[in-house]
């Protein structure tokens, strides 16, 4: 029996405000960067190291994600691996990106009036 898996779930903060375009057939597509921290021990001292993650939105989420997500945002993403490249300078530069599938936006909303204002935190 053969099964493949390609799933990921991420819990970070977005990096920056989303790029949201259009495709030439009139698609709404965005892309944000998501930084999660995680935290190990290497030689008996706690180290932390920022990973970041390049994710892809599509259709109306990509037109809710460019009207409420912005830089420092806290979000909880589902969704499955892309691999592509792009040529620079005649070379092949390899790309990741996570296709969200799902999203749940985890800051309280702004008409609570309780929004987080520090975008230069970073997920704990």
């Amino acid at each position: 029996m053969s099964r493949t898996v390609n799933r990921v779930i991420l819990v970070g903060n977005a990096g920056s405000d989303p790029d949201v375009r259009e495709t030439a057939s009139g698609t709404a597509v965005a892309h944000l960067s998501l930084a999660t921290n995680r935290v190990f021990r290497k030689n008996g001292e706690t180290q932390r190291r920022t990973d970041w993650h390049r994710l892809t939105f599509w259709r109306r989420q990509a037109e809710t994600v460019g009207e409420y997500v912005r830089k420092g945002s806290r979000l909880y993403v589902e969704g499955h691996l892309e691999y592509g490249s792009f040529e620079r300078d005649g070379i092949a530069i390899p790309t990741v990106d996570v296709v969200v599938e799902d999203l749940v936006m985890l800051d309280p909303r702004p008409d609570s009036g309780d929004l987080a204002t520090d975008s230069a935190e970073l997920p704990q």
